[in-house]
């Protein structure tokens, strides 16, 4: 509506650059679409920040308490349904989503069309260093944690190093951090920036 419009361009002149998410993939492992109206899902025209709020410490565990309870926000059904078609080579195939949080992200993602996804309790980085189970995913989707000092280096240096494809939202600020970039190959890195990200906390309602 034109009062949703309005309200989102508001959110997005009073936001900084930390607070909107945004999915970081690598070039290869994105369907390529034509940037008009005409061939754009209409979910990725919406808009949205989400700030950040609360204290933020060290973490790294992620089979249910994995972080601050600040630092979690669970994904709308249909923020992944508007990415999707830009991930459509990974709808049938094997999806891993580490990040647990309330346990239901991986029925959601199911839900915007991903066939098979992985979404157990566990600790992402000891289940990453297992070279069995990481050569039989072929992606990482999901919205990790990243408040934590270091956390996002951490989370994307394992992915990499692991050789396993991932997309994952993050804040926009990473894309001007220097670590992210000596950490990634610029020429296998991809940046989609949807207008809206809809999250919320356990039990309450999506902002």
């Amino acid at each position: 509506t034109d009062d949703d419009e309005d309200a989102a361009k508001s959110d997005d002149e009073e936001g900084d650059g930390d607070a909107t998410r945004f999915l970081i993939t690598s070039r290869r492992d994105v369907e390529t679409r034509k940037r008009d109206d005409s061939d754009s899902p209409p979910d990725i025209t919406d808009v949205e920040t989400v700030r950040r709020a609360g204290s933020f410490g060290n973490y790294g565990r992620s089979d249910g308490r994995m972080s601050l309870e600040d630092d979690e926000w669970a994904t709308s059904e249909r923020t992944w349904r508007a990415l999707s078609p830009y991930l459509s080579k990974y709808q049938k195939k094997k999806v891993w989503m580490p990040f647990y949080y309330d346990g239901e992200a991986g029925a959601r993602l199911k839900s915007a069309g991903f066939e098979r996804v992985v979404h157990r309790r566990e600790d992402f980085f000891q289940r990453i260093r297992d070279s069995g189970f990481t050569r039989s995913v072929d992606v990482v989707i999901d919205n990790p944690p990243y408040t934590g000092k270091g956390m996002k280096e951490k989370v994307l240096r394992a992915l990499v190093e692991a050789d396993v494809p991932f997309c994952l939202l993050l804040p926009i600020g990473v894309l001007h951090g220097a670590s992210i970039r000596s950490i990634l190959d610029a020429k296998k890195t991809q940046a989609l920036v949807p207008r809206r990200c809809f999250v919320f906390k356990k039990g309450k309602k999506e902002v």
